[in-house]
């Protein structure tokens, strides 16, 4: 299972996350979000990631010359499109930049399986995250059944995931490729040592 851990603030936790396998480490650049880190913060803290790890920039309708400082004053090699991006801006992305890997983040709502149409041909990786007007991060799930239709697509799932509701999701036989989470490892909404390795030791042993 492929995890992705995500809204980092500090290099100690992220350090944690490495030692005990994670596969994709977060950095939240909405600036309305309350696990925001500026583009110089993530320039910081991404410098120490291994580079089989993909580093993750989550961004909301950014401009292009917003991506551009992205990408060129930090060490990420991935971004996930969380906002209303169109299929044309993330191809002028990865246009300009074909290193960087493609995550899109999709609400689980009647939209869902047209919007998977839309951008399968251009996007590595979806995230399929709880409807929100202020574009996911409300800690909440959905309900799964929604996903027992996709098949043959890489996606993740989102929106409240800790432990416990990756074993209730491992009872229903899904396709997904694995698990977006963030507030499932915290505390009082700060990144915890603790639940970070046993969620990823459950999962990844």
């Amino acid at each position: 299972m492929f995890i992705k851990c995500c809204g980092f603030q500090d290099e100690a936790t992220i350090e944690t996350a490495v030692q005990n396998k994670v596969d994709a480490i977060g950095f939240i650049t909405f600036p309305k979000s309350k696990r925001y880190v500026s583009i110089e913060d993530i320039g910081t803290l991404s410098e120490r990631i291994p580079n089989h790890i993909d580093i993750v920039a989550v961004v909301v309708n950014m401009s292009f010359a917003e991506i551009e400082r992205l990408v060129e004053q930090t060490s990420i090699n991935t971004i996930q499109f969380h906002g209303d991006e169109t299929i044309d801006f993330i191809k002028q992305v990865k246009d300009k930049y074909p290193h960087i890997k493609i995550y899109k983040a999709l609400p689980a709502n009647d939209t869902l399986f047209n919007n998977i149409k839309t951008f399968q041909d251009d996007v590595d990786l979806f995230l399929i995250d709880t409807p929100s007007k202020n574009y996911g991060g409300t800690g909440k799930s959905y309900d799964w059944s929604l996903l027992n239709e996709i098949k043959d697509i890489s996606y993740l799932i989102a929106g409240g995931i800790n432990v416990d509701k990756i074993k209730q999701i491992e009872q229903l036989n899904l396709s997904n490729a694995g698990y977006d989470i963030s507030s499932g490892i915290e505390t009082n909404g700060q990144k915890d040592h603790n639940k970070i390795e046993t969620l990823l030791t459950y999962v990844k042993g």
